[in-house]
């Protein structure tokens, strides 16, 4: 029960994050998507650095079938690249955004079939959700708007996404308590590490 606990509020935290970058990007687009990019080349180089420094400072004999070299090369010009090539990349974020839309909508529509095995009775509202999930993140991997109403229409589809991810969450933790207390398992008598 523990791991379930801790799996419930990680998918909780992932749905208030998912939320939350919705709100943002419905807030300050242009701005957010150039940042990201920025980021994204910022982590690269300090990757690629923090790789290249290891491998400088490690025996000759430490090294051997290690790629620090490769790997702290390749990240520092990838970050260098991400930086020269920021406008392309911006084309790429709601892609991949859209895909992780659209992944979402298909764990939620496990999720509403395993609502359905458990007995849940409102399964077919979190298979709704997951059908407009997945119709939501295939909109946006074809990608048929402008810019600027790709990049609101994405943060709305982060927030559905959130919310829908939060109440599937809460159904199946719901479900899985009464299960618990119907068969007589008590939670409390877990051992202590």
């Amino acid at each position: 029960m523990k791991l379930l606990r801790q799996i419930k509020w990680n998918l909780v935290i992932l749905s208030f994050l998912f939320i939350a970058l919705g709100i943002i990007l419905i807030l300050w687009p242009n701005e957010v998507m150039r940042t990201s990019c920025y980021m994204l080349a910022a982590m690269l180089i300090i990757v690629g650095v923090i790789s290249l420094i290891n491998y400088l400072r490690k025996d000759i004999s430490g090294i051997l079938y290690r790629y620090d070299l490769v790997v702290g090369l390749s990240a520092v010009l990838g970050g260098i690249l991400v930086i020269i090539k920021v406008d392309q990349l911006l084309s790429l974020i709601p892609v991949v955004l859209g895909f992780l839309v659209t992944i979402s909508g298909i764990l939620k529509m496990q999720n509403s079939v395993d609502m359905l095995r458990l007995g849940q009775g409102t399964w077919y509202v979190a298979f709704c959700m997951a059908i407009l999930n997945i119709i939501f993140g295939i909109v946006l991997l074809i990608d048929p708007f402008s810019r600027e109403l790709l990049v609101y229409l994405l943060g709305a589809a982060l927030i559905f996404s959130g919310i829908t991810d939060l109440y599937v969450t809460i159904s199946i933790s719901r479900r899985l308590a009464d299960l618990v207390q119907e068969n007589g398992i008590s939670v409390v008598s877990e051992e202590k590490d």
